[in-house]
């Protein structure tokens, strides 16, 4: 029999208001009303237990002692230990049992749970959201036998409905929440997306600019062949933001893995000439830079394929990639095994390629040693901290 102690309007309203607070907030309104609620039913302990992702078991959402004046939380109990238990809680609105021990579906919760808590009689009540069992509210007698009553069970069973329907609401304002997260992330990606290909469509005029106040090719075939392969450098960064789902960085190994295979398309009469050595690796480096670091291994490329592959018997082109993961460093290493030029001094020439070169690995901050006589290989050391 309930005593003069609780008012029921009042604890449905108490239990009502949790979906609105936090869970250091939701513990102190659990304890009060705990406290309240075993002295109305003349009980010791009261518990609230929530199933977890897998349902295979359930979570101590609070357990309140009044005896110990303990509460408790975030213990599970397994579906897999308790089969009968559990089977129980789905099929049926409430479990009254006078005597757990002697209860066909409450004894085999006795050595692990039962007797550690001395609890003798127990009335569960399942907590339903549209219909599926979430979780489950326990009323539980210790030390002697207690019958509940029919007020009590109804009592009981209004908690549980109350409190299902704020998890319910609970739930809502997650989901609400997430859904506003987002929104939000959708518009900076949208912002994001803007922008870079503002900024691509920016560096294509700024090539082409550059081609015609310096370059010296009139054939357009070649001209559009060579801006083929620029464009492509920055189509594969597109490819692999998409397929990671990551829109602000790319990882530079598959990056240049790509690059290799689109030059063997591109150029099917010298693919077995085309070498790569790369170190595969996780790291992940600014779209921006990795943009650039495309654009400076595919100019030299282009150059190497149009100035040291016609005279260089057993032609071949080499792009390594090595990467210090300790102290933050990529060394990469590109070229072809022709007589080498004096960079600086060709550079002097005022044609394209070349400025195009220095200008890109200045922007992006790296350490670079150019060609020379009789060398034909570019070394770019990079501080991945450093690139932007």
């Amino acid at each position: 029999m309930l005593t003069n102690e609780v008012n029921l309007l009042e604890e449905l309203d108490n239990v009502s208001k949790l979906h609105l607070l936090e869970r250091d907030e939701i513990d102190q309104i659990m304890i009060g009303f705990a406290k309240r609620i075993t002295t109305a039913l003349r009980i010791e302990r009261l518990s609230v237990w929530i199933f977890n992702k897998e349902r295979d078991a359930i979570v101590s959402m609070g357990e309140f002692d009044k005896t110990s004046k303990k509460f408790n939380k975030d213990r599970l109990l397994y579906k897999a230990d308790y089969p009968n238990y559990f089977a129980t809680l789905e099929e049926n609105k409430i479990l009254v049992a006078n005597d757990v021990f002697y209860d066909k579906f409450t004894r085999e919760l006795g050595e692990d749970y039962l007797k550690k808590h001395d609890v003798r009689s127990l009335m569960d009540v399942p907590i339903r959201i549209a219909g599926q069992v979430v979780g489950v509210m326990c009323f539980e007698k210790c030390g002697v036998q207690k019958l509940f009553t029919p007020e009590e069970q109804s009592f009981g069973l209004s908690l549980a409905i109350v409190f299902a329907s704020n998890l319910e609401a609970r739930q809502r304002r997650a989901y609400q929440a997430l859904l506003e997260k987002t929104l939000e992330e959708k518009e900076v990606l949208i912002k994001e997306i803007n922008h870079r290909v503002k900024n691509n469509f920016s560096i294509l005029i700024s090539l082409m600019r550059l081609s015609k106040e310096r370059g010296n090719t009139q054939d357009a075939k070649t001209i559009f062949t060579e801006y083929e392969q620029r464009i492509h450098s920055m189509l594969k960064i597109q490819d692999l933001l998409y397929q990671t789902k990551n829109y602000t960085e790319v990882n530079i190994s598959d990056y240049l893995n790509e690059l290799v295979i689109e030059f063997k398309k591109a150029n099917l009469g010298i693919a077995d000439s085309i070498e790569s050595n790369i170190a595969k690796k996780n790291t992940l480096v600014p779209t921006k830079a990795a943009i650039h670091l495309g654009l400076i291994v595919s100019e030299i490329f282009l150059n190497s394929i149009k100035y040291a592959l016609p005279i260089t018997p057993n032609y071949q082109f080499v792009i390594d990639l090595n990467i210090n993961e300790r102290e933050g460093n990529i060394e990469l290493k590109i070229g072809d095994n022709g007589l080498g030029f004096d960079f600086e001094e060709h550079i002097k020439k005022d044609t394209l390629g070349l400025p195009l070169i220095k200008d890109l690995t200045e922007s992006i901050d790296a350490e670079t040693r150019f060609p020379v006589i009789k060398n034909a290989i570019y070394l770019l050391n990079l501080n991945l901290k450093k690139l932007s």
